[in-house]
């Protein structure tokens, strides 16, 4: 029998049924329960909440942003943040509106020229690594409990437990992104393991 390490999407609703005493479904697609849409729901919600943080492993950089026919620059329907490289295009000061760029400089939406830029992507639930799938899960059962009742025994997970998996996804990043305080602005030492302490303020 395949083992499968890491959680399933199907594994982390059933752990969401179990947090409000619900039976464990076999399947997500076809006709399915009230609550088990809700809870597909809400781990998507809160998926969407923890990736819109920015993490190594939905973070991609020098990502090159090409014009349309039109001149227009049209992004993919999983892109949640795009950042332009200012030291690239000091002259452009782009920002998402929908699914395209609009330059705020020139207050228009056309460009004479393609972008590199950091890109924020949103990924499928069973394409985030396990420690970041833990976390969600985790955080998206207790969403859950806190939604649909009021008895305080059938809370499965504690604030503790969301805490402990959030520091072991923080753990992971930081290995996975290599970060330290010696290596300068990716775009000149051609390196994008900078440290940012902003970004590790606000994780606190």
């Amino acid at each position: 029998m395949s083992i499968t390490a890491a959680t399933t999407e199907l594994e982390a609703i059933n752990i969401m049924l179990a947090a409000i005493g619900e039976a464990p479904v076999n399947k997500l697609t076809g006709t399915l329960p009230v609550d088990v849409k809700i809870a597909q729901n809400l781990l998507n919600e809160q998926s969407k909440s923890v990736q819109g943080e920015g993490w190594s492993f939905n973070t991609e950089y020098n990502v090159v942003l090409t014009r349309s026919a039109n001149n227009k620059i049209n992004l993919p329907a999983n892109v949640l943040k795009v950042d332009v490289n200012i030291q690239d295009h000091p002259q452009i000061d782009a920002v998402q509106r929908g699914l395209k760029l609009y330059d705020r400089f020139k207050h228009t939406d056309i460009f004479e020229e393609d972008l590199k830029c950091e890109v924020l992507y949103f990924l499928k639930f069973e394409e985030l690594p396990e420690p970041a799938r833990r976390y969600i899960n985790i955080r998206a059962a207790r969403v859950f409990v806190d939604r649909s009742v009021t008895d305080d025994s059938l809370r499965t997970y504690t604030q503790q437990d969301e805490v402990r998996a959030r520091a072991i996804l923080l753990d992971s990043d930081s290995n996975n992104n290599d970060t330290n305080m010696l290596i300068g602005d990716p775009s000149i030492t051609g390196r994008f393991n900078t440290y940012t302490p902003s970004s590790a303020l606000i994780r606190d």
